[in-house]
């Protein structure tokens, strides 16, 4: 049995991180509020192709690169495309992100394609609208699956949130709502967009004068600075992310060796008193601070929260029963396959029959389940949106990889699963982390990284869900603060 190391917590934070910068260029907008004005066409008369760095905390970790192309049919297509390398736990990882969008000739969305490659992974969702649904097919060509999301409207789309809000000749200092949508989560939030100030800026040697767009998604904000003819000129978001309108030739640079920050670290939360033994404790009490209004999942369960603290009570098993696989009929939902956890997959239900026995009660199968996700699945940081099926087939990952793969094959086996997101202690500091909550006579946490049944109190649940939920710690990061208060052994 091999010692667990710390750089395994990296979990889905990544994946947040760029979501609260390059979500706003990459995924689809489409505009649901009344009043907004169809886009004209002298508002979209921007250069053909813009090339921008990406910095964080003004050292190069990336460049973007955007075509804007108008078509003889009188339509549009945006193609953008992302590389980055990305310092994750001491490990520099490349990162390319590809996003192509047709429009049609008043701007409404036609389609899409968005490809997302890392050291070990890919992940693809592309899609189109019809009438009032969109049409979503998610996965690799040789496993790709099929689902839907019920649209109210036809949707408006522009290239990125920003130029719709230009376009729309917003007035400032009032916010207008628009809807997004994130393939990767396959989801549709709310996002509140005010333009702000007009600024001078300096972009490529020159001052040039702006109009100033800031968004609210769950609590993150991000501005934007764009040019007379609405090309984005300037982006900031978390943890010191942004990018800048450069030259092709700058854009062309090289990152420089060193330059990468380990952004798990960076997004880390210091502890005010050092843990030996997370495993060993009973209770944990924490004062959280700086979540405002924002909507988590902090009270149900072994988890109560009052008052801005928070008690964590460690779960008993010995108290379960060897039971047969009953639940309430309501658990059905969390038995169900998702995009991500493909729980009907042959090579899942394949996996999940080697591991358990027929004759197997709940409690042994999640031991079995979770002890073989522990013992075959190497630990490493990755990037990438995972799914259970490229989980099992690359048998590697960081926390998230490895609660899907759990929660597929829980599901596989009988077992009603579901993921939860949210900090674990580790070392001095709480990093991001996922794990899973099993119901075996009740729900239980479980964690296949650490290999515990349940899981240690230092695991905070924020949110629980495999999809849209978890865009809600975006508005936690970077914001949130803990102090333990107290801690009890077992």
């Amino acid at each position: 049995m091999f010692k667990i190391r710390w750089d395994f917590a990296w979990g889905i934070f990544i994946t947040f991180v760029f979501l609260t910068l390059l979500v706003i260029r990459l995924e689809l907008f489409q505009n649901k509020s009344e009043g907004i004005a169809v886009v004209q066409k002298a508002a979209i008369q921007r250069p053909a192709e813009t090339w921008m760095n990406i910095y964080q905390k003004e050292k190069k970790i990336g460049v973007l690169q955007r075509k804007f192309i108008i078509l003889e049919t009188g339509g549009f297509q945006t193609k953008e495309n992302v590389t980055m390398q990305i310092n994750t736990m001491g490990i520099i990882q490349a990162l390319r992100i590809s996003t192509e969008t047709a429009l049609n000739p008043d701007m409404s969305f036609s389609s899409f394609n968005f490809d997302l490659n890392s050291s070990l992974f890919r992940f693809n969702a592309h899609g189109y609208v019809a009438k009032d649904k969109l049409i979503l097919f998610t996965g690799l060509p040789s496993a790709q699956q099929k689902s839907e999301i019920p649209l109210k409207d036809i949707p408006y789309i522009s290239g990125n949130v920003y130029e719709a809000a230009f376009a729309a000749g917003m007035e400032k200092g009032t916010p207008r709502p628009f809807s997004i949508f994130d393939p990767s989560t396959l989801s549709i939030r709310e996002i509140k967009v005010t333009r702000e100030a007009d600024e001078v800026i300096p972009i490529m040697g020159k001052r040039v004068l702006t109009q100033k767009f800031c968004a609210d998604f769950m609590g993150a904000k991000n501005c934007a600075w764009l040019g007379k003819d609405g090309d984005a000129l300037k982006e900031t978001g978390l943890l010191g992310l942004s990018m800048e309108k450069v030259s092709p030739e700058k854009a062309r640079e090289s990152i420089a060796s060193g330059s990468n920050i380990d952004f798990a670290q960076i997004s880390s939360l210091p502890s005010n008193i050092n843990i030996a033994n997370p495993e060993k404790l009973s209770e944990i009490k924490i004062k959280i601070n700086g979540l405002r209004d924002l909507f988590l999942l902090l009270n149900g369960g072994r988890q109560n929260f009052r008052q801005s603290v928070l008690t964590i009570t460690k779960e008993s098993i010995s108290s379960l029963t060897a039971q047969e696989n009953k639940f309430a009929e309501g658990f059905n939902q969390y038995l169900q396959p998702s995009v991500l956890v493909q729980s009907d997959h042959p090579q899942i239900k394949a996996q999940a029959q080697k591991i358990v026995l027929p004759t197997d009660n709940s409690q042994q199968k999640m031991h079995k389940i979770v002890n073989w996700v522990y013992i075959n699945i190497e630990k490493k940081p990755v990037l990438s949106v995972p799914n259970a099926l490229e989980v099992l087939n690359n048998k590697a990952g960081d926390c998230n990889e490895h609660a899907v793969l759990t929660a597929a094959l829980l599901r596989a086996a009988g077992l009603p699963a579901q993921i939860e997101t949210g900090l674990v202690y580790l070392n001095g500091r709480f990093y991001y982390h996922a794990w899973n909550i099993v119901y075996a006579g009740r729900w239980i946490t479980a964690d296949a990284v650490f290999n515990q049944i349940p899981a240690d109190v230092t695991h905070i649940r924020l949110v629980r869900g495999e999809g849209g939920e978890q865009l809600d710690l975006l508005g936690v990061m970077g914001k949130i603060q803990l102090e333990v208060l107290s801690i009890k052994n077992d």
